[in-house]
C-alpha cells in the first residue's frame, strides 16, 4: 500500500470516528444517494454555514433528495489548513476556507494578499468573477482541488485588546496574530508589530489568555466567533478583501452523472449569490449588535500611512505568485 492511501486510510477512519460522535449531519427525512461532506472552520451562525445549509436545501429539492451535504462546523475536521488538506486526500469534500492558507498549496492565491487592492465589494466580485479571478480558481486542478466558487469572507479589519490605532506608529511592539501566510507575516512587521501565524481554531484562547494583543479579520467573524468578549477595539482599516474559495474533491464530483454535475454547479452559483448578500449584511449587522466594542473610522491620510507601510509588500507578493499574474490583477482591479 503506498503512503498516500494509508494516510487516506487512517485519515478516513479517524474522520469517520468524528463524524459519528459528532453527530452534526444536515436533517433529512433520507439518506441522499450522494452525500457530499462539507467542513468549515467557522461558527454556526456565519454567513458561510448558512451558505451551506441553503446549498444542501436546494440540492435536495432539485434532485429529489439524491443529493445532499452533511455539514460539520466550528473546525469539527479540522482547521483551514488541515480542511485544505483533506480536501486533497477526499476526506472532506467541499469546503471553504480564507484565501492565504490556500496559498501554501498553490502560490498563485498570494495575489490576494496585495495590501488595499480593492476599494469595494463590487469591484471585487467584477475581478473574482472576471478572467483573471476564474484563471486563479481554475489553477487549483494542479493540486488536486476543484476550485468551485468565491465566497465572501469580507474586508478585514484590525483589532486589539490595548486601545485606539489609527497609525502604524500605534502598532509598535503588539503581538499580533496573522493567518498562516509569508505575505500577511511581512505585512505586519512591515506596519510595526510583531506578527506571528496561528491556526484560526486556535485564536480565541490565545486572544484570551493574552498571548496576543492584536489580530485582523472581518467585522461579522469577529463577532461570530465572540472575539468582542477579548478584544475591544477594531479600526477599520480594510486592509484586504479576504474571499472564501469553495473547494471541492474532484473525485468525489467526478461521481456525478452529467445532469446532476449542472444541478450542482447552478446550485454552486445560487449558494454564492446568497452567500454574498448575508455578507453584505453582516458587518453592519455585527458592529451595531457590539456596543461595547470601539470602532475607529481612519481618515485618508491616516490609511495612506498604513499604504505606505504595506507597499514594499508588492514585490513579496509577485515573487510568490508571480509578476504577470500580479500585474494583470491589478489592472482588472483598476479597470
Amino acid at each position: 500500500m503506498s503512503l498516500m492511501h494509508s494516510a487516506r486510510a487512517l485519515s478516513a477512519g479517524i474522520f469517520a470516528a468524528v463524524a459519528t460522535v459528532a453527530g452534526f449531519a444536515t436533517a433529512a427525512s433520507a439518506e441522499p444517494e450522494v452525500v457530499f461532506r462539507a467542513a468549515h472552520s467557522s461558527a454556526t451562525t456565519s454567513t458561510g454555514h448558512q451558505a451551506f445549509e441553503f446549498l444542501d436545501k436546494d440540492l435536495r429539492e432539485k434532485t429529489g433528495g439524491r443529493l445532499g451535504l452533511e455539514i460539520f462546523p466550528n473546525s469539527q475536521l479540522g482547521g483551514e489548513r488541515e480542511l485544505v488538506e483533506n480536501i486533497q486526500l477526499g476526506n472532506v469534500d467541499l469546503a471553504f476556507v480564507s484565501s492565504a492558507p490556500v496559498a501554501s498549496f498553490n502560490p498563485s492565491f498570494f495575489a490576494f494578499d496585495i495590501p488595499f487592492l480593492f476599494k469595494s465589494r463590487e469591484q471585487a466580485y467584477a475581478v473574482l468573477d472576471g478572467e483573471v479571478g476564474k484563471e486563479i480558481l481554475a489553477s487549483l486542478d494542479k493540486v488536486g482541488m476543484v476550485g468551485l466558487a468565491y465566497w465572501e469572507n469580507g474586508f478585514r479589519q484590525l483589532t486589539n485588546s490595548k486601545k485606539e490605532i489609527r497609525s502604524p506608529e500605534d502598532l509598535s511592539g503588539m503581538k499580533m496574530r496573522t493567518m498562516e501566510n509569508e505575505v500577511h507575516i511581512a505585512t505586519w512587521r512591515a506596519a510595526g508589530a510583531n506578527p506571528a501565524p496561528l491556526a484560526f481554531n486556535e485564536l480565541f484562547t490565545a486572544l484570551q489568555q493574552g498571548t496576543f494583543d492584536a489580530q485582523e479579520g472581518p467585522i461579522n467573524l469577529f463577532y461570530d466567533m465572540k472575539f468582542n468578549e477579548v478584544q475591544k477595539f477594531i479600526s477599520k482599516t480594510n486592509h484586504i478583501y479576504s474571499p472564501w474559495p469553495l473547494l471541492g474533491n474532484p473525485e468525489k464530483l467526478a461521481e456525478l452523472s452529467e445532469e446532476d454535475r449542472v444541478i450542482f454547479d447552478q446550485a454552486v452559483k445560487d449558494a454564492t449569490a446568497y452567500q454574498r448578500k448575508l455578507a453584505k449584511e453582516a458587518d453592519d449587522k455585527a458592529e451595531k449588535a457590539m456596543t461595547e466594542v470601539r470602532f475607529t473610522t481612519l481618515s485618508d491620510e491616516e490609511l495612506a500611512r498604513f499604504a505606505a507601510k504595506a507597499s514594499p509588500i508588492m514585490d513579496v507578493v509577485k515573487k510568490k505568485a508571480g509578476a504577470d499574474l500580479v500585474d494583470r490583477l491589478i489592472a482588472a482591479a483598476n479597470q
